[in-house]
């Protein structure tokens, strides 16, 4: 700052010293005496620089001062160490919870962004309906069906990163719950002739919203990439599979399936994949102390499994 405010005065000592230095040259004047006078005067001009940089200098620090009185922080007393350590355990509190509300601003963005691109299918399938009048009542309401599907999956994805989201643990009979979702998705399952299976029968204790979630998300999956074949979903007290014969999943993508936003090699090559189904389903799962695993081969189906973590019947 010092050198900004003052670089007009250089300029003017630099063009005074090129000036005499041409006059010199012009009227053959001794160049010893040139040198000493440059000398003389670079002498006087160091010293009031420095002069003038301290008194800057000191300015500067009497007005932050003034802005921002200095404290000594030096512990006097056990209390007072005490004291310091838990303000440091606070600001990397919250500089943690600052880091994650930025992080949590940005997954939103792509979600969003994300979800709005896949709004946009169905939106223009029913205004293509529209203009054309050429439609059935079953082609409406499989476009309605996935703009609410879509709808509730930003809904519960903006929910599960409140910090009031509350979780209801209650004994969950899970064949009534599974049955339940295929009903949704029957139309679905209807339209691409697809049979499904659901076998066995257990009691879990879990978040029956958020678990009913969880499954949606994962049999949602079965149906979209599913042409032919059939969805089975075995129950037992330990764990639910959830397979398909569908077109499978590369093994090198099987690390990285739940990753936010990720989509894979099967799910790039069908547009209409967004990456958020696995994620959302592993975000819940872990916050139900639930374990999901995925096996899967290519054209020959995929395997999603959910295990309980505990030993309770």
């Amino acid at each position: 700052m010092f050198w900004r405010e003052r670089k007009h005065y250089f300029y003017a000592v630099l063009v005074i010293v090129v000036v005499i230095s041409v006059t010199f040259y012009l009227r053959g004047l001794p160049i010893h005496t040139f040198w000493s006078s440059l000398l003389f005067g670079m002498t006087v001009l160091i010293v009031f620089s420095s002069y003038d940089y301290y008194r800057f200098q000191r300015r500067h620090r009497e007005r932050l001062q003034q802005v921002i009185p200095q404290v000594d922080l030096s512990p006097q007393s056990q209390a007072e160490q005490d004291l310091l350590k838990l303000l440091e355990e606070q600001k990397e509190y919250y500089e943690k919870k600052i880091a994650g509300i930025k992080k949590f601003d940005a997954d939103l963005t792509d979600v969003v962004r994300m979800w709005s691109h896949q709004m946009k299918v169905p939106l223009s399938v029913l205004d293509l309906m529209g203009q054309t009048g050429d439609f059935t009542q079953d082609e409406v309401k499989d476009q309605t069906f996935q703009l609410e599907n879509y709808l509730d999956m930003l809904l519960h994805y903006l929910r599960l990163n409140h910090e009031q989201t509350d979780y209801r643990f209650t004994h969950v009979p899970m064949r009534p719950l599974v049955q339940a979702i295929v009903r949704k998705f029957a139309p679905l399952f209807i339209r691409k002739g697809l049979s499904v299976t659901v076998d066995g029968d257990a009691t879990w204790t879990t978040d029956e919203k958020w678990f009913s979630f969880a499954l949606e998300q994962i049999i949602s999956n079965a149906v979209k990439y599913t042409t032919q074949g059939n969805v089975s979903v075995q129950i037992t007290p330990k764990l639910i599979q959830i397979s398909d014969t569908g077109i499978g999943i590369l093994k090198e993508d099987l690390p990285r399936l739940f990753d936010h936003g990720f989509t894979g090699y099967n799910g790039r090559r069908d547009k209409k994949a967004t990456g958020l189904g696995f994620f959302l389903a592993k975000e819940v799962t872990n916050r139900l102390s639930l374990n999901i695993h995925v096996d899967s081969e290519i054209d020959k189906g995929t395997t999603v499994t959910i295990i309980r973590e505990t030993n309770e019947y």
